[in-house]
């Protein structure tokens, strides 16, 4: 059960993303939240913790601020990744490094409060 409310959250995060920065190009519908939450699922569990442990020490010089750069490898990654699979009419680009930073904190702050709420 928790798998899905991951999903569903993540894809749910993705959705507000690209509703409050226009300039997001967010194509594929529900097909696209779905699989882009399943990638972010995967991402978080697999890549955030190696992550964490490898910058910790940055994390702990910027008090916690360098965790906006580990998300912002989490979702630059995320968008390669979609770009890869290569799904027909399921695209998600950022459209600049002002929305890509702006998407970032978003995705921070929602992450956290995801794992602060949610998680066990």
């Amino acid at each position: 059960m928790r798998i899905f409310l991951s999903i569903f959250f993540n894809g749910l995060i993705l959705y507000g993303m690209s509703y409050l920065l226009p300039e997001i190009v967010a194509t594929g519908g529900i097909k696209l939240y779905f699989v882009a939450g399943v990638v972010l699922g995967l991402l978080n569990t697999f890549i955030k913790p190696i992550l964490k442990i490898l910058g910790f020490p940055f994390v702990i010089i910027t008090f916690g601020l360098f965790t906006l750069v580990i998300n912002g490898v989490i979702l630059g990654l995320l968008q390669k990744i979609i770009e890869i699979l290569n799904i027909v009419g399921v695209t998600y680009s950022f459209g600049g490094w002002v929305n890509f930073a702006i998407a970032v904190v978003i995705f921070s702050i929602f992450n956290t409060l995801y794992g602060t709420f949610f998680k066990h």
